[in-house]
């Protein structure tokens, strides 16, 4: 009868069980490339889209990254229209202005501009890309 033997497999499972546990600092840093990848393509889709008469350019600056947050779902990192501006005697919140532009305001006769969801779909690849290299940089730091 032949005899098997394996060198190496219980280093193998810990490098698997590692895998499994992925540091948060990695998980940051895949979120964080992700956002640098799609903050400024947001930023320059929506100075291309939403141009008009009323525009003061301040809808593309107001697009900024937040923190990373976790919840019982994992961590995230969300890329929003952030700050208020005065319009008339009130203010505004620029998410607000925003909605109404990517979705439009049929009963106001203002038409969707969907500047967001054009540039998210227009850099997706490449985001993934960039968060995949902060992945791999991560299996590389530990020869896997």
């Amino acid at each position: 009868m032949g005899r098997l033997t394996v060198n190496g497999l219980d280093a193998l499972s810990d490098d698997f069980a590692a895998l499994a546990r992925l540091p948060d600092s990695v998980v940051e840093g895949i979120l964080e490339a992700e956002a640098d990848v799609i903050l400024p393509a947001q930023r320059a889709e929506i100075e291309k889209q939403w141009k008009g008469p009323h525009s003061l350019g301040i809808s593309s600056k107001s697009v900024k990254k937040g923190k990373v947050k976790k919840d019982r779902d994992g961590r995230s990192l969300t890329i929003y229209p952030q700050g208020t501006r005065k319009r008339g005697g009130r203010s505004t919140r620029n998410a607000e202005i925003a909605f109404i532009n990517e979705y439009g305001a049929p009963g106001r006769h203002i038409a969707a501009r969907p500047a967001i969801d054009a540039a998210n779909k227009k850099k997706e690849k490449e985001a993934i890309d960039a968060g995949e290299r902060v992945y791999n940089q991560f299996l590389d730091s530990r020869n896997l």
